[in-house]
């Protein structure tokens, strides 16, 4: 898989912090619909087609960002259960909830510290993005302070890698 220019804004999920998240959804990643938000290089979506997911949606703004997802889904050959979305997250999620889309697993990898986070995970909690029994995976900074609930969604589990940290958080 290609990876971003050193120049680039972009923070990948390390190795081993990809490589836990992945283990803790093991069960759940089977036939899934995954959105993968902020997603960068696709590195987490991509993941999730490759153990199983039926589908999986990407959002990034980043237009470099986003033509190194559609080459990475090239490569793997994963591009045919992928939709790619060239827009700002909080866009994307509002135009996905009208079109009625459902997602098993939503991932949130967003800039640290940045404020989008918490603003992206209130809009998400106010829509029906989520399907029921499905999950919400916020990564973040463990200096950063993340709520424990946002409406309906409540954190049930904590994962620390070092300086990230990964909330889980199920309706």
């Amino acid at each position: 898989m290609k990876t971003p220019k050193k120049s680039w804004r972009v923070r990948p999920l390390t190795d081993q912090a990809r490589g836990a998240l992945f283990n803790i959804l093991a069960t759940q990643i089977a036939d899934s619909s995954f959105l993968d938000l902020f997603a960068g290089t696709g590195a987490v979506g991509i993941e999730a087609l490759s153990r199983g997911a039926r589908v999986a949606f990407f959002v990034e703004l980043n237009r470099s960002a986003v033509a190194l997802i559609r080459e990475n889904l090239e490569l793997t050959g994963l591009a045919d259960r992928a939709e790619v979305f060239a827009m700002d997250v909080l866009r994307a999620v509002k135009l996905l909830d009208g079109k009625g889309a459902k997602f098993d697993i939503i991932y949130l990898g967003a800039p640290y510290d940045d404020p989008v986070l918490d603003e992206s995970i209130k809009t998400i909690a106010g829509l029906k993005l989520l399907a029921q029994g499905g999950l919400l995976i916020a990564e973040y900074r463990r200096q950063q302070v993340i709520p424990e609930k946002y409406g309906e969604l409540t954190r049930f589990r904590e994962a620390r890698y070092g300086e990230t940290v990964l909330g889980f958080y199920k309706l």
